[in-house]
């Protein structure tokens, strides 16, 4: 077979292992690029072109052992691509999801950038679980369920996590909080 085709049987077992690893290669890829969803895709695929090019050698592996494979690969892709690119260090998530309305007002508007901008800070200075469930919840709009199946976790491990953030976005963004719907005494997202 010439250089960078895998076979018919090979194809088959390497879309057996997209379909066993994609959505938490996903998930975890979302959380690499803070909320960037669409670079997220582009480093799950770049990561399943990698793998079909070292198929020889993943095939032979425990599931384990091959999602490490994968995770690792698509880390050190995201890596590279950081540092070929200085646009990507600058990115900021999305988190404009966080807010009930988009402003109109050129007044309003700046304040909304800088309420938006001291969210994010605090988002940043989450504890990693807890960055990753806001994220994932208001960068991508998850649902809890699946925000558990892609961490890890259990749901209600990510409702106390999205609690606990919304009680310090509350307690540090005061009247810049971004919900008003109650959620922050406890209500479910």
């Amino acid at each position: 077979m010439g250089e960078g085709k895998i076979s018919p049987r090979e194809a088959e077992e390497l879309a057996v292992c997209f379909v066993a690893h994609a959505r938490d290669l996903f998930g975890y890829a979302c959380v690499v690029t803070r909320g960037d969803r669409a670079l997220a895709e582009d480093l799950v695929q770049a990561t399943f072109e990698a793998a079909a090019g070292a198929w020889q050698a993943l095939r032979g592996l425990a599931e384990e052992q091959r999602q490490g494979w994968l995770c690792r690969t698509l880390a050190n892709i995201a890596v590279n691509g950081f540092r070929r690119e200085a646009a990507f260090r600058d990115r900021l998530p999305r988190i404009e999801a966080l807010y009930r309305k988009i402003p109109v007002d050129p007044l309003e508007q700046a304040f909304s950038s800088i309420a938006l901008e001291r969210c994010w800070r605090v988002i940043q200075g989450l504890p990693e679980q807890q960055h990753a469930v806001a994220l994932l919840r208001w960068g991508l709009d998850m649902k809890e369920s699946e925000i558990a199946a892609v961490l890890d976790m259990a749901e209600k491990t990510v409702s106390v996590h999205l609690y606990r953030v919304r009680r310090k976005l509350l307690l540090q963004l005061g009247a810049d909080y971004p919900f008003d719907d109650g959620t922050a005494e406890g209500a479910s997202s």
